[in-house]
């Protein structure tokens, strides 16, 4: 069985100690062709990630991750059916930096896993992928930590500077949001002018969440079908520049060969 590259496992510990927010960036960024148009879920997964650790007891949160019981918990209630052994055998074989917690970028790794491996034996056309790697959403499947490190560290086909630079900024956009709510949350229960203004200001933004999250995915959009016809684009002028330069090798050829032809008769 192939190991881990030592690079991406070094890579990996850096990222799974970043908060969940610059995981979940970083996981849109590798694969935001390959999820399509259901890319705003990964958001929300973080979203109820984040909400799940809140909920926690202080003494069972690690750090922004959780225990396997509670990963497996987690998986249940957002991932596909499993039994309850295959949760615990695929949750223990995700925990890649082997601290006894899942990561969100863990938890990414292992409810997208599927989609992923599609992408890694894409790549891969020189090897015969297992059936069961491709089949059944990849249930039951461990062992393959070494592809889906591969395939998180490989940027997209299409990734530009500019649908980089959105997905940061649709970050950013949203994290200055989410802190601001949490400021007048704060506000909100104190005494005074300011209380009930803080209070009717969260109101107001909560009641805008969607619209404000609607306009921020869109934005991304954009420029995720820019940069897929620029990509495209640059697909067909390149098997285009390969032909011409097929056609005229061919012609060269072929003047060589009238060449060769015309000094054998002056020979004769």
């Amino acid at each position: 069985m192939p190991q881990v590259d030592s690079k991406h496992a070094q890579r990996f510990q850096e990222l799974v100690n970043q908060p969940i927010d610059e995981q979940c960036e970083f996981f849109l960024k590798s694969f935001i062709f390959a999820l399509g148009d259901d890319w705003p879920e990964v958001v929300k997964l973080s979203t109820s990630f984040k909400k799940y650790i809140a909920d926690a007891s202080t003494s069972t949160a690690f750090q922004g991750q959780l225990d396997e019981a509670q990963a497996a918990d987690f998986l249940q209630k957002n991932g596909r059916t499993r039994t309850a052994t295959q949760r615990r055998d695929e949750i223990r074989d995700i925990d890649l930096d082997f601290n006894k917690h899942i990561a969100f970028l863990e938890y990414l790794l292992l409810h997208y896993k599927h989609m992923i491996l599609q992408e890694y034996y894409k790549r891969h056309t020189e090897l015969d992928a297992p059936k069961e790697h491709l089949e059944n959403f990849a249930i039951g499947v461990t062992g393959v930590g070494y592809a889906l490190l591969e395939e998180l560290f490989t940027m997209p086909e299409g990734m530009n500077e500019e649908l980089e630079k959105a997905i940061s900024e649709f970050y950013a956009a949203k994290r200055e949001r989410e802190n601001k709510l949490k400021d007048l949350e704060v506000k909100s229960h104190g005494e005074g002018v300011g209380a009930l203004r803080a209070k009717n200001e969260l109101a107001q933004m909560e009641a805008q969440d969607q619209t404000e999250t609607n306009k921020l995915e869109m934005t991304l959009n954009a420029a995720k079908r820019k940069a897929m016809k620029h990509s495209g684009s640059e697909a067909l002028a390149q098997k285009k520049k390969q032909q011409e330069e097929e056609e005229k090798k061919k012609l060269m050829e072929g003047r060589q060969k009238m060449k060769e032809r015309s000094a054998l008769w002056e020979q004769k």
